[in-house]
């Protein structure tokens, strides 16, 4: 009985680490794609708004 509550609470461990891992990998790849990605309008579309 001791054997499969240590194998249940390590199954459990490990599922809650995989679980908060993939989490983060998550947030931080889609916090580092909208940093990275933040379009800026051409100067050349600025210049021909404002004539």
């Amino acid at each position: 009985m001791k054997n499969i509550m240590s194998l249940a609470k390590r199954s459990a461990t490990y599922g809650l680490a995989s679980a908060l891992s993939i989490i983060a990998l998550s947030a931080a790849s889609t916090a580092s794609i909208l940093f990275i990605h933040q379009p800026e309008t051409p100067s050349e579309l600025l210049k021909k708004e404002m004539e």
